[in-house]
């Protein structure tokens, strides 16, 4: 499939807003990442063990930015 310089331009716009619209959490070295109704977590020491209070904080934090999860 041939890609068109207006396509492109249009799949960067996208990418564009997608960023724009993004929120980002960080809880110590923990990164909460909401775009639209999908969440992301990042960890810069790759596997991350989480206490009860951090899946508490996780949870709360989800639904408050997605609602009612």
């Amino acid at each position: 499939m041939k890609l068109t310089k207006q396509r492109l331009i249009e799949i960067i716009k996208e990418e564009y807003k997608s960023i724009l619209n993004e929120k980002t959490y960080t809880l110590g070295d923990l990164d909460m990442i909401f775009r639209g109704n999908e969440v992301q977590l990042l960890s810069n020491r790759g596997r991350t063990a989480l206490s009860k209070m951090d899946a508490k904080v996780i949870i709360n934090a989800v639904r408050r930015h997605i609602g009612g999860v």
